[in-house]
């Protein structure tokens, strides 16, 4: 009981902030998704659609547990074919068949859930010796934010 409560509770996912337009999201900027934490979902809404956004962390919690879902459902399959061959010949051997489905589906380990996804490694990559190619994103200069440059009122004398 005291496992399905602690499990319950990391799956009680929470509202949090919503944005009109991605440009209210934008303008807002990326600091307004430090508030996207520990099981709170955030909504985007754009032309294009509706979009949630949640931590990497929670997404992992989620993806493991469908992934458990989905071995389930196909455990279930097995032990309801299992159930049905029982039914309609219930002699020792489908009844051990049946015995052996439901233990296996009882048996199965639970999934790991990861924290972050590993880095990503491009396959294949040819290019020229000569190109600088950088893959670690920290490495990748970024251009400095500079005010705009002046307005002038045309050639000076």
């Amino acid at each position: 009981m005291a496992i399905a409560k602690k499990q319950a509770r990391e799956l009680s996912l929470r509202v949090g902030p919503t944005w009109k337009s991605f440009e209210q999201f934008r303008i807002e900027g990326a600091k307004t998704l430090s508030s996207v934490k520990d099981r709170v979902i955030a909504t985007l809404h754009t032309k294009s659609g509706q979009y949630r956004i949640l931590e990497e962390h929670d997404f992992q919690a989620l993806y493991g547990l469908a992934r458990d879902v989905h071995r389930l459902r196909g455990g279930l399959g097995v032990v309801v074919l299992a159930v049905r061959a029982a039914q309609k010949h219930p002699d020792e051997t489908h009844l051990k068949l049946l015995a052996e489905a439901v233990a296996m589906v009882g048996n199965l380990p639970e999934l790991p859930v990861r924290d972050t996804f590993d880095a990503l490694e491009p396959e294949n990559l040819d290019w020229d010796e000569d190109d600088e190619v950088i893959l670690d994103p920290d490495q990748i200069p970024r251009p400095l934010r500079s005010p705009k440059p002046s307005q002038s009122n045309g050639p000076e004398d």
